[in-house]
């Protein structure tokens, strides 16, 4: 049960364009800004962010001044929303996702099914708002308070 390359260099992407947000709400970036910035391939990034788009979780703008911003606030965009986005829900075992037909007498699948249930509560508990939080934290940078 990873979590894939692509889910996980969404989640810094996003991270960063929340960033971005608290500075200039709504103002698209250039997908090339935050490639540099987290040190991510472009061209990677512009697959993951077609998927994103997709999905309502971020919203495009073309020509000169286009580039990305979130489609809603960074503290709605939930870790799990992102990862079902591009891989689906992560599932440990088959019987979490309703696909084995010994679940009901297996002790283990019990198990498989409390990880799953952790797992998502976590993923669904953690927002992109969270994160930007976690990195300013851990950077040593005070939070920023608009009034």
């Amino acid at each position: 049960m990873n979590i894939s390359m692509k889910s996980r260099y969404a989640v810094r992407a996003l991270t960063e364009l929340a960033r971005y947000e608290e500075t200039a709400p709504g103002k698209p970036v250039p997908l090339g800004d935050i490639a540099s910035e987290r040190e991510m391939p472009l061209q990677f990034l512009e697959q993951v962010f077609a998927a994103l788009r997709r999905a309502g979780i971020v919203r495009s703008r073309r020509g000169a001044s286009g580039g990305y911003s979130l489609a809603r606030p960074a503290t709605e965009i939930t870790v799990l929303d992102v990862v079902a986005a591009l891989d689906g829900v992560p599932s440990p075992a088959e019987c979490t996702q309703g696909l084995c037909d010994r679940a009901d007498g297996c002790g283990a699948a019990s198990v498989w099914i409390e990880a799953q249930q952790a797992l998502e509560h976590v993923l669904s508990t953690t927002t992109v708002g969270d994160l930007l939080a976690r990195e300013d934290a851990l950077r040593g940078r005070a939070p920023m308070y608009h009034i």
